[in-house]
């Protein structure tokens, strides 16, 4: 086994470096090849040592499947990964925590290692696994192959710890490394996406290139013949003058060399981890419709159930004498809204007779109003009496909801409006009482004035300006556009006033007009 380990170990370096086939250079005899594996198979069971954790190392645990052994241990992050350049010499071992549908293959690819080196703990022993993926939680064993410590390197190549939060991309830019010179100074890099906290990678600060450890049956000589590398730049970059300076152990740099297969081989396994991510995704998507699928089907069972048995309920034939109730009340209701229909339409024509009549009345007054300014022998009475007969076609309507006339347009009931033309009328309000806009205009004047707090609206079109006087506050602004039936403001009792109540004043080409002449 030991040889089994150190021989592949060598033929992956040789494989991934792109250059050979074989682990040694093609030139080497059958009989060098047999004297060089056993010479490798020699050195391994020497430097077997006694590993600082057993039950890393292959020692079966009292009861592997009980981890309570494990409790209070500190394992190297080593023993978890596949970087062998963290782990001691001898034979090691890591133990790991299967996930959910995992392989043994998957295990196997991300340790570096055959299927031969896993084992399975059950049932207090251990197993050869299988093919078949492997439950979430179970325990397997990877036999690591040993490695040799390293007794020199090149200067310009340092090491680093990976860190938490760090990735290859972080390093690759944090160094100005390319990924494939990464990966050639790192022959045992596992993946190009899971670095382990703690993973000792070497980065090159000078020179870039193939980075091996020289093996027992092999010199620099032949690795830098087999990889057909330059000796002069291989003696620039291991600072040496002659090959036989480095021994076995020593780490050799060949620059311009590079693990292309191994690349390569780290993209696929990328590649079907991501097509695996996938798959996984979509296996559950899957399984999550079939259980929704599963559930819906069982609720509309059991829906339909217990509607077989409700339709022969008690409950049920009580809801259909409910519904029988229900349809003898619907037909008394609709006769009663048959009823009321009628009442109502009753009622609409008294409404529109008593409209008729008002227009009556009301145009009977506005004659009559006519008829007392044509003879009312002041100034201002005449002047209005003109502009109405020249007024345009005013479709007004009332500022107040209710409103009461307190004082006419023109009359002399107090002796303000004796001694000063009554240009309105006035219409007795709450404080407070919102007033709509009669007409449509622009707002000239927002706020004190001549009534008081006022508003003044103007319609350049039709000549005409409203006034709204005495308000205890308003509610637009100058320069604002109101539509007919939006809010002024409120009714009050600022400037001259002897109540709460609205002075409402139309002006015709700047002339007053009596408003009743234009409101319905």
């Amino acid at each position: 086994m030991i040889l089994f380990g150190y021989f592949k170990c060598f033929a992956h370096v040789k494989v991934f470096g792109g250059a050979l086939r074989h682990a040694v250079p093609v030139r080497q005899t059958k009989t060098q090849l047999k004297a060089a594996l056993l010479g490798l198979a020699l050195l391994g069971a020497a430097q077997a040592a006694k590993p600082p954790f057993p039950f890393l190392a292959g020692a079966p645990l009292a009861d592997p499947l009980n981890l309570t052994q494990l409790k209070g241990t500190h394992v190297p992050l080593a023993f978890l990964t596949p970087r062998r350049a963290a782990l001691p010499t001898g034979p090691s071992s890591a133990l790991v925590i299967a996930q959910s549908r995992e392989r043994p293959g998957q295990i196997a690819e991300r340790y570096g290692v055959g299927m031969s080196a896993l084992k399975v703990l059950r049932g207090g022993a251990e197993q050869t696994p299988s093919g078949l993926p492997l439950r979430a939680g179970q325990v397997v064993r990877v036999a690591l192959p040993p490695t040799l410590p390293v007794s020199r390197r090149p200067s310009s190549i340092k090491t680093v710890t990976v860190a938490y939060g760090d990735t290859l991309s972080h390093l690759m830019q944090r160094s100005n490394l390319s990924e494939r010179e990464l990966i050639s100074a790192n022959l045992e890099l596992g993946s190009l996406d899971k670095l382990a906290v703690g993973t000792r990678l070497n980065i090159p600060t000078a020179e870039t290139g193939l980075l091996i450890r020289i093996k027992p049956g092999q010199t620099a000589a032949d690795l830098i013949a087999a990889y057909h590398a330059a000796p002069l730049a291989v003696a620039r970059a291991n600072a040496i003058k002659l090959p036989t300076e480095l021994s076995v152990g020593d780490e050799l740099l060949l620059p311009g060399i590079y693990a292309d297969s191994l690349h390569e081989e780290l993209l696929a396994r990328r590649l079907r981890a991501i097509q695996q991510a996938k798959a996984a995704v979509l296996l559950a998507q899957y399984q999550q419709f079939e259980a929704w699928k599963a559930a819906r089907l069982a609720e509309r069972q059991r829906r339909f159930d217990a509607y077989q048995a409700w339709l022969k309920s008690p409950e049920r034939l009580a809801l259909i004498a409910k519904y029988q109730r229900q349809a003898q009340y619907d037909a008394w209701t609709a006769q009663q809204a048959a009823e009321a229909a009628a009442k109502e339409a009753e009622y609409q024509a008294f409404l529109a007779q008593q409209a008729a009549e008002d227009a009556t009345r009301t145009q009977q007054i506005k004659t009559q109003m006519l008829d007392l300014a044509s003879s009312d022998p002041r100034p201002q009475m005449q002047a209005a009496l003109s502009a109405e007969q020249n007024a345009p076609d005013l479709h007004l309507r009332w500022p107040l909801e209710h409103p009461r006339l307190t004082s006419r347009f023109g009359e002399e009931d107090i002796e303000f409006h004796v001694e000063q033309f009554h240009g309105g009328l006035d219409m007795v309000e709450p404080t407070g009482t919102p007033i709509y806009a009669a007409q449509a205009g622009e707002v000239t004047k927002s706020g004190e004035g001549a009534y008081g707090i006022n508003v003044y609206t103007v319609d350049a079109d039709l000549n005409l300006t409203i006034i709204y006087g005495h308000l205890n506050q308003t509610a637009v602004e100058i320069g604002q556009s109101v539509k007919q039936g939006d809010l002024i403001g409120y009714v009050g009792c600022t400037g001259e006033c002897t109540g709460p109540h609205l002075h409402f004043e139309l002006r015709l080409g700047g002339t007053p007009v009596d408003p009743l002449a234009f409101l319905p």
